[in-house]
């Protein structure tokens, strides 16, 4: 599974390993367009995209190794999958740093027997990663409820009916406190390994919390939640907060800029110290 992984690897063999997961805002949605386009300079766009956002420039800042395993739309069970795919993979876990994004509490995945479908649309020269998530036999397709609506995509009927009969069953305050489950099953994960970690919130949840603020449900999850290790809980989306930093470095679509990514290592990489030293 480790080979599996989108790895960049500086010159210092034995440093340690950074492990990053998130959304679109890990991956780099839009930063690896400012230096080649993906059907025509495939490497050069990769190498750029993977140096120039938040996980590559904190690797450099740290000296160490890192591996970005973001997703653009990938569901924050995706994170808790692959991150604890991850860590029950590597041998070692005392050099391993796990920093992870949460994304809007609104996506989910759901798992199916691969499809012929999954692999129809060449994603990789169109610069994104599409909602199909392969491992082996497995597809693990992640959604949100405005998804799987493009016309350009030939999405297989099943999941469009999975989306549809989902989001009329579940409501955004099922799906927030799912997300706090998720954090705290995570959280709990990686304290038994003893792996070093940092959570922040991508984008999304932070409306969310304001909107379910009165849903008991939340409290008795929150009571087992590890505020010194879940950076700006539950006032930031950092998202935002690089924006604000930069307002001018926002892309066209959406996501941030080189600058932001830059404001936002920053900061993990603060943080991270003031934890672990």
């Amino acid at each position: 599974m480790v080979n599996d992984y989108r790895k960049f690897w500086h010159d210092k063999p034995d440093a340690p390993v950074l492990y990053a997961n998130g959304d679109s805002f890990t991956w780099g949605t839009g930063i690896g367009n400012l230096t080649a386009k993906p059907q025509f300079h495939w490497k050069h766009f990769e190498q750029a995209r993977l140096i120039d956002t938040w996980p590559g420039k904190l690797g450099k800042l740290m000296e160490c190794q890192f591996i970005n395993d973001g997703w653009a739309g990938g569901s924050n069970a995706r994170m808790v999958r692959r991150t604890k795919q991850f860590v029950n993979d590597i041998e070692d876990c005392a050099d391993v740093y796990v920093v992870l994004g949460w994304s809007t509490a609104v996506r989910i995945e759901y798992a199916r027997p691969i499809n012929e479908v999954d692999t129809v649309v060449p994603y990789r020269f169109q610069g994104r990663t599409g909602p199909y998530d392969i491992d082996g036999d497995t597809t693990y397709v992640q959604i949100q409820e405005s998804g799987l609506n493009s016309p350009r995509d030939p999405f297989y009927q099943g999941d469009k009916d999975y989306q549809k009969k989902f989001y009329m069953e579940n409501s955004d305050s099922d799906l927030f406190v799912q997300y706090l489950e998720q954090v705290i099953d995570l959280q709990q994960f990686l304290e038994s390994k003893k792996v070093k970690y940092l959570f922040f919130n991508a984008f999304g949840n932070k409306e969310l919390y304001k909107e379910n603020f009165d849903d008991r449900r939340i409290y008795p999850i929150l009571d087992k939640m590890n505020f010194d290790t879940f950076m700006g809980w539950p006032e930031e989306d950092f998202c935002v907060w690089a924006y604000m930093q930069d307002p001018d470095d926002k892309l066209s679509d959406g996501h941030l800029g080189v600058a932001s990514h830059n404001h936002l290592s920053v900061l993990l990489h603060d943080k991270l110290k003031e934890l672990y030293g």
